[in-house]
């Protein structure tokens, strides 16, 4: 693995935990008797509810912005890791390539001058 897997690793580990606490501070879409029991029934004003609305808009739309870059960053991880292994497999195949045809020129050689 080189230097840029285990950068775009670490980043993609970290916002695996970004999403995850993330989307737990979400606040969800049924309000109710959930505000009623933990004593909030009071506190449910106007101004409240539309400064709630607003950052929970903005938690959101980070939240799909932060899924959007792990996505690539994933994507682009894996693209990263072919390309190694593609370059790994040349690599090896062309170092074959070359030891079979420096084998095949010696044999050669030694049947001519052995004739």
């Amino acid at each position: 693995m080189n230097a840029l897997q285990y950068i775009i690793g670490s980043l993609i580990l970290v916002l695996a935990v970004g999403l995850i606490v993330m989307i737990i501070l979400q606040q969800g879409k049924r309000k109710g008797l959930e505000n009623v029991i933990g004593g909030n029934a009071g506190g449910n004003s106007y101004l409240n509810k539309t400064e709630a609305a607003k950052k929970g808009k903005k938690f959101e739309k980070l939240t799909i912005w932060v899924a959007i870059v792990f996505v690539v960053l994933v994507i682009g991880l894996y693209t990263v890791t072919a390309i190694n292994k593609n370059l790994q497999s040349k690599d090896s195949g062309t170092s074959a390539e070359t030891s079979e045809t420096s084998e095949t020129a010696e044999s050669s050689q030694t049947e001519t001058s052995g004739s």
